[in-house]
């Protein structure tokens, strides 16, 4: 097997894809922003919204199998990042609240920069060539 060969081509575009990645930061900012808060009814709608429309885009990326997808690997990077960010300010309960107010605004740059940065890659996901 070469270097940079993708073996399973459905399962690295669900991980780079786009949508699902900006889904995910829409999540995990709904979080914070619920546990910024300490209220529960508009942040959790939009991050049930957010995570509703993951997993309908999950099952129509497995079940309709579609030919190509857009995926952009920076923002995948970044929502990396973002999620780590999330994990470790929830375990450690940050008493300050621009511990959750600062990864609300990346988060809110993260998006629009990846809405103006022509990073977006249509990846087939059925060519065995690339």
């Amino acid at each position: 097997m070469a270097k940079g060969e993708i073996r399973h081509r459905r399962l690295y575009a669900f991980y780079e894809s786009k949508v699902l990645n900006a889904l995910m930061i829409t999540v995990v900012t709904s979080l914070l922003l619920a546990a910024y808060t300490q209220s529960m009814l508009m942040p959790i709608i939009c991050g049930a919204t957010a995570l509703t429309c993951f997993i309908g885009y999950s099952i129509w990326l497995w079940v309709k199998k579609p030919q190509k997808i857009v995926i952009n690997k920076w923002l995948s990077y970044m929502n990396g990042w973002f999620t780590l960010y999330f994990l470790i300010i929830t375990a450690m309960d940050a008493p300050n609240k621009w511990w959750y107010i600062t990864p609300i605004c990346f988060a809110v740059c993260i998006l629009c920069i990846s809405l103006i940065r022509n990073q977006d890659e249509m990846f087939d996901i059925n060519d065995m060539q690339a």
